[in-house]
Parts: structure tokens; sequence; C-alpha cells
């Protein structure tokens, strides 16, 4: 079951795939995320939602999240291109050091699966 505190009142600006990381686009609206090295992430998306429909984002709290790799418990975790959730093995290589921690797994999983996760406020890996 989820338990989280959640942005209010946003629109997507495009259809959002559900369990995905999202960012704020313009004034009151969302999108995908396409860049991880570049976009600020705000939160996952818990709902499916179609262009201009309202968008439900845990920000803070248990939730559920797509992985993007394998990821095991008590990882804290960023997002991939795509938006799914990826651990810091995948991210501290150093090829990607302006990513942000958004939540820390609370299940263990594969890319492509759905496991609940604890949203965090976003916190950057490295330097932007």
């Amino acid at each position: 079951m989820s338990d989280y505190i959640g942005l209010a009142g946003l629109k997507a600006a495009a259809t959002l795939t559900q369990y995905r990381a999202c960012k704020i686009t313009a004034a009151h609206t969302v999108n995908s995320i396409t860049n991880a090295n570049a976009e600020r992430p705000v939160g996952i998306v818990q709902n499916d939602p179609l262009v201009d429909e309202g968008v439900d984002i845990a920000c803070l709290g248990k939730c559920r999240a797509e992985y993007g790799g394998e990821v095991t418990a008590g990882d804290k975790l960023a997002c991939n291109n795509s938006g799914q959730l990826i651990t810091d093995v995948e991210v501290l290589d150093g090829s990607a050091v302006d990513l942000h921690h958004i939540a820390i797994a609370l299940e263990t999983g594969s890319s492509g699966e759905v496991h609940y996760v604890y949203a965090i406020a976003p916190q950057m890996i490295g330097k932007e």
C-alpha cells in the first residue's frame, strides 16, 4: 500500500508513463524525464495521465516506481533518461555526476519491474 505526500494541481504536458520520474516543464505542468543529466526530477508519477489531465506525483513517502536496472532493497535511486529508477552503482561510475537521488529501494528487483520505493526530496549526487 502506498502512503506518500504528493504535489497537487499539476497537469501533464504530454502523456506520462506511470511509475516513472517526472519534471516540471512550465507553469503547473509536468513532463517525462528525457535527459537525466540535465533535468531535475520532482517526483514519481503514480497515475497514467493523458495530455492536460491531472498528475498524481509522489514526492515523499512509500510509493511505486519502475526500475531501470538491477536494484537491491536499501539502494539509493536516481533515474535514467526514461525516468526509470536506477542504483548508485549505475550512476557513480564517473559518467553521470549531476543526477539526483529521488528514492530509496524498499524491494529488490530488475529492469522493467514495478516495486515499492521510499520517495525522498531530490538530492544532487555530484556537481551540477
